[in-house]
C-alpha cells in the first residue's frame, strides 16, 4: 500500500521525550501502527520493545506491578504499547511506567477511547500527551502526492479516506469497506459490558447514516427502535468514543437549554463507513437524495481532521431557531464564524436572527466550488 504522510507525524515528533507518555486514539486500520513505526524508524540509534495487546498474552504482561514492569521495560529507551485498552488498569500501567521509568518513551494506542481514555484521565494528569489520528484528510493527500490534489470528491464521499480504501480500486475499496464495518467496526462496542445488542446497535447506525445532516431526536430514535431514550444515549455516547460517530450540541447563549436539548445533529467520521451502514455504497453521492447532508458530513469531518492533526481547540456546534438554521458554527479564542453548506454554487443569504443573537460573527456558504478552502485552510 502507499504510504501517505500524516500532519500529526511532525507534531508527535516534537512530543518525544518529555517525560510523559504519548497515547494516539483512532479507529481501527486507520494508521496508527503505521504511523508509529515511521516514527520510530527514525529513532533506529535506540533500544524499542513492542507489545501488541491484542494478543493476551502480551496484555498480561503488564501489570501494576513495579517487578514486572523491570521486566517489560528491561534496558529498552521506547516502550511502543499497540491496543493499550485491552490491559487491565491500564491508566495505573502507563502512570506507573512514566513515574518509574524517567527517560524511557512510552508511546500507546488504542482504538477504543471508552476503555482507555477515562482510565488514563482518571491516573495520567500531568504525564501525558494525547493525540486523534482519524482516516487521511484531504490536506494529507495533496501534500503527500500532489497530482492527487483534484482527485475525485464523488469517490470521497462515497468511499471515505480510510488509508488502504483511498489508495485500492474501486472493488477492492468497497470490499475493504464491508470488512472494515462487520470485523472492526463493532469488535470494541461490543466488548463493553454495557452493550451487547448487535442488533440494535447496527439499527441505530442504519438510522443515522440515513439521517446524516439533520437533527437528530433522541426520543424520536427511541420510539422508532422500541427501546427507552436513556438506551438511545448510552448507545451513542459509546459510538462517539469508538471513533463511529460525533455529534453537534445547538448553539445557544443559555447553557440550560443545551443541557436540557435532546436533539442534536450527529456525523460520521468517515463516509465510506456511513455508505455501507446506510446500505448506499453502490449509489453515487450526487444522485442520493441526501447529498446536501452527505456533502455537509464530508466538509466539517475534513476541516475537523485538519485541526485535531494540528491540535488546533475549536468548539463545533449547528444553530436553530423557529424559524432559520446554520449548519456549522465554529467558535475559538472568542471569534464565532458559521457555515452554510450547498452543493450547489447559490447567493449568500441573510440569517436576520442568527446576526442579532452573535452580531459580530460571519457567515459563509461552501459548495462544491470552494470547498478545498474550507478543508485546507
Amino acid at each position: 500500500m502507499v504510504y501517505i504522510d500524516r500532519i500529526l507525524e511532525t507534531t508527535l515528533k516534537n512530543a518525544l521525550f518529555k517525560d510523559k507518555a504519548i497515547v494516539i486514539y483512532g479507529p481501527r486500520q486507520v494508521g496508527k501502527t503505521t504511523l508509529v513505526q515511521r516514527l520510530l524508524d527514525e529513532q533506529e540509534s535506540k533500544k524499542i520493545a513492542r507489545y501488541t495487546c491484542d494478543d493476551q498474552r502480551q496484555a498480561k504482561l503488564f501489570e501494576p506491578d513495579i517487578q514486572q514492569l523491570k521486566r517489560v521495560v528491561g534496558d529498552s529507551e521506547i516502550i511502543l504499547i499497540d491496543e493499550a485498552q485491552a490491559i487491565t488498569n491500564t491508566g495505573l500501567v502507563l502512570k506507573l511506567l512514566v513515574d518509574n521509568f524517567p527517560g524511557v518513551q512510552i508511546i500507546a494506542t488504542g482504538s477504543s477511547a471508552f476503555e482507555l481514555s477515562d482510565k488514563i484521565k482518571e491516573s495520567m494528569a500531568g504525564r501525558v500527551f494525547s493525540f486523534n489520528l482519524l482516516p487521511l484528510a484531504l490536506s494529507e493527500v495533496a501534500t503527500s502526492q500532489p497530482e492527487r490534489a483534484t482527485f475525485d470528491i464523488e469517490r470521497a464521499m462515497q468511499l471515505g479516506m480510510y488509508p488502504e480504501v483511498f489508495t485500492s480500486d474501486d472493488i477492492d475499496a468497497k470490499k475493504l469497506l464491508t470488512e472494515i464495518v462487520e470485523s472492526y467496526l463493532y469488535k470494541d462496542l461490543l466488548q463493553s459490558v454495557t452493550l451487547r445488542n448487535e442488533s440494535l446497535l447496527i439499527r441505530l447506525l442504519k438510522a443515522l447514516a440515513l439521517q446524516v445532516g439533520q437533527e437528530v431526536s433522541f426520543n424520536e430514535l427511541a420510539t422508532l427502535l422500541e427501546v427507552n431514550r436513556a438506551t438511545i444515549e448510552r448507545y451513542i455516547y459509546l459510538l462517539e468514543k469508538a471513533f463511529v460517530i460525533f455529534r453537534l450540541d445547538p448553539l445557544s447563549s443559555n447553557p440550560r437549554k443545551v443541557i436540557a436539548s435532546r436533539k442534536r445533529k450527529i456525523y460520521f467520521y468517515d463516509m465510506g463507513v456511513r455508505s455501507v451502514l446506510a446500505g448506499q455504497l453502490d449509489v453515487s453521492p450526487l444522485i442520493n437524495p441526501s447529498l446536501g447532508g452527505i456533502f455537509e458530513n464530508f466538509c466539517i469531518v475534513e476541516r475537523m481532521k485538519l485541526q485535531l492533526a494540528r491540535d488546533k481547540r475549536v468548539e463545533r456546534y449547528y444553530w436553530r431557531s423557529f424559524d432559520s438554521e446554520v449548519d456549522y458554527v465554529e467558535q475559538a479564542s472568542g471569534v464565532i464564524r458559521a457555515f452554510e453548506f450547498k452543493w450547489k454554487k447559490s447567493k449568500q443569504r441573510r440569517i436576520p436572527t442568527f446576526e442579532k443573537q452573535f452580531p459580530k460573527s460571519t457567515i459563509v456558504v461552501i459548495n462544491s466550488d470552494n470547498f478545498w478552502d474550507f478543508v485546507s485552510f
